[in-house]
């Protein structure tokens, strides 16, 4: 009955052809809209939902996402869904979420105290980076062929490609989700979150840089002189931001506040602008837009009038609108239904096993030998286990070049998304200590 209701409701007649305006535009606002609404009521009620058991809201708009989509929705109510997520609107989602992406990029950029405690550490980011990156990509290349002799598809795909990107899903941390769930608990100021992020922003652009290359193995296209290519623009890239860009950027920031006492809208048009250009060089230069959007969070990260200001009249929009569209919209694609036996079940709790005694084993041990005491290397294990939405671009990729097959697919996904629910109580265990209240960890002075 609510079921050819909501039918009822969200019927509409065909598209005609396409156009700038008129019936055709129309169209595609209508089932934007529609989908906008879907995802946001479905998310606050699962968010709400979460929060009661001790999970961050990130973790609940994950979960929306894959109740929204094929894993739950689409065998209730295959109709409702075809209606509701119409693939005409599609495009439409991908540019929201990508841009939300970015946008959270730069949030968590500017979240981090970085600073004297970076420079104190060097030496515990390095190692950590280094054998949380090593550990895991080297021991899933070794165990993929086990897999890959298990897979159910009749035309498995060649083992070289399978190999090289069952390795790289072992690797990723997932920045984003890690920067949101230290925000949310209220640990961002710390020294381990500082630590752990620094050790992950390496091993990220490190990962997306992988992950090109071996794209471009698949392909038959990769050689040298692209890898030594892409390494040279980032480092000059990352020069001109840090001693060109922020220095500019900052003084002109600084003389506004001092001007207006707040961000008016001229201030976040060219915040806005800054960061889409970074997007775009970092994107161009082969590790993702998401980079550039770091990198511009993280070179205002000290100005903390700059921050508070952020997130007083922007991250609200932010946090509401563009980030429950990236992670529910990428749920969307996942269908834990295709897991439909006890085998199945079975290999998917190793591969899940596999990624986190590896990836914890790597960050422990770095941790361990650059000095860091017991719990906190617990606890950075713990945070670089967190795969979540980083992992599903990385496999999505895979997956669209032919090397994962669908059951294999699947698999990674259920991993990527047990690694974000079980790091957040454990983090929150751990770190019980730390945690300082939310308003106070964004107008707290930057510790020199």
């Amino acid at each position: 009955m609510l079921a050819s209701i909501l039918l009822s409701l969200i019927a509409a007649p065909e598209a005609p052809a396409a156009s700038a305006v008129g019936a055709g535009a129309e169209h595609l606002v209508f089932q934007v809209l529609i989908q906008l609404l879907a995802i946001l009521l479905v998310t606050r009620v699962v968010v709400f939902a979460v929060r009661r058991t001790g999970q961050t809201p990130v973790s609940g708009e994950i979960l929306a996402g894959l109740l929204l989509g094929p894993s739950c929705l689409s065998r209730a109510f295959p109709n409702l869904m075809h209606r509701i997520f119409d693939p005409i609107a599609a495009p439409a989602f991908v540019a929201i979420a990508q841009i939300g992406l970015v946008l959270l990029m730069f949030q968590v950029g500017l979240e981090f105290e970085f600073g004297a405690r970076l420079r104190e550490n060097r030496k515990a980011v390095t190692l950590v980076s280094i054998l949380c990156l090593v550990a895991p990509f080297s021991l899933g290349y070794l165990a993929a062929p086990w897999f890959h002799a298990r897979l159910t598809e009749s035309l498995p795909p060649p083992l070289l490609g399978f190999q090289l990107f069952f390795a790289i899903a072992m690797s990723i941390t997932a920045i984003p989700i890690l920067g949101r769930i230290f925000m949310e608990l209220g640990l961002s100021h710390s020294r381990t979150a500082a630590l752990t992020i620094g050790a992950a922003a390496i091993d990220d652009v490190i990962g997306w840089l992988l992950l090109g290359g071996i794209a471009l193995v698949v392909r038959d296209q990769f050689s040298w002189s692209w890898l030594a290519g892409r390494i040279a623009g980032l480092t000059i890239y990352g020069a001109l931001v840090a001693f060109a860009l922020r220095p500019l950027l900052k003084r002109w920031l600084r003389a506004h506040l001092e001007r207006h006492r707040e961000l008016r809208e001229g201030a976040i048009a060219l915040i806005l602008i800054v960061l889409f250009i970074s997007a775009a060089i970092t994107s161009t230069l082969g590790v993702f837009a998401i980079i550039g959007g770091f990198c511009i969070g993280l070179a205002l990260h000290d100005d903390r009038q700059v921050v508070s200001e952020w997130k007083r009249r922007a991250s609200p929009l932010v946090n509401t609108l563009f980030l429950p569209v990236f992670f529910a919209f990428t749920g969307l694609r996942t269908d834990i239904g295709s897991l439909d036996n006890a085998h199945e079940w079975w290999l998917c709790g190793l591969v899940c096993l596999l990624a986190f005694v590896t990836k914890f084993g790597g960050a422990f041990l770095g941790a361990k030998l650059a000095g860091e005491p017991t719990r906190s290397a617990l606890t950075i294990g713990v945070c670089m286990n967190t795969r979540a939405l980083m992992e599903l671009i990385a496999i999505n990729i895979g997956y669209e070049l032919g090397v994962l097959p669908r059951s294999m697919f699947t698999k990674l996904v259920v991993m990527a998304i047990a690694s974000t629910f079980i790091a957040t109580p454990l983090i929150r265990w751990l770190m019980q200590a730390e945690v300082r209240p939310l308003a106070d960890a964004v107008t707290a002075p930057l510790e020199s």
